[in-house]
Order: structure tokens, then sequence, then C-alpha cells
């Protein structure tokens, strides 16, 4: 589920803009893995930990680099630029591939 961000989401009690977030966009087939990262504890022990997702997804996806996105139903942020690309020697699929970080706070 995409979150879009946006510059005028609303409005204060003065008229100005307020930014935030639109209306839900589900993405309901895109591929999602994990980005592991190796934690050192101190000699020989290390554990393994989930950092973020990389998540693949169709080239004309709504995503953006401000957005937000619910992936196995934890709010994540977008993390960079949203990597689009077509293939350029055959007619087969195109498509997307963003990572995400837990949202703070």
């Amino acid at each position: 589920m995409i979150h879009p961000y946006m510059e005028e989401a609303g409005t204060d009690p003065y008229g100005n803009p307020i930014a935030g977030f639109g209306e839900d966009i589900p993405r309901p087939f895109c591929a999602v893995s994990p980005r592991v990262e190796e934690e050192d504890q101190g000699g020989h022990n290390r554990t393994v930990i989930v950092e973020g997702y990389d998540v693949y997804d169709t080239f004309d996806s709504p995503v953006g680099p401000y957005d937000e996105v619910t992936a196995r139903g934890v709010r994540y942020a977008v993390d960079g630029q949203v990597a689009r690309w077509r293939n350029p020697f055959t007619a087969g699929p195109s498509g997307c591939l963003f990572k995400l970080k837990r949202v703070g706070g």
C-alpha cells in the first residue's frame, strides 16, 4: 500500500497548506525482499538483522521518493530515488525498484 506524500494535503485554520499524505494506493502484486545486515555482537558472535526491504514493482508504479509504503503490515519510508528500467533488447518486462527503511518516531 502506497501512502503518497502531498505538499498540500490540507490547510490550517489560517488557510495555509499543510504537508501530509493522500489517499492510499493499493499495490497488491509487488515483490518484496529483505535487505539484511550483520550486526557484530563482539568476538565471533554475529546476528543478521533486517535493515529494510527492496520492492520490485511495475515501471509505471506511482511511488515517489517522499512517499511511505506499508509492506508486511509495517509502515516504511521510501529510501532514496525510485530506479525505473526498460529492457532495451526485447519487449520483455520493465519495472522499478525502490528501497524501504523503517519510519522513525
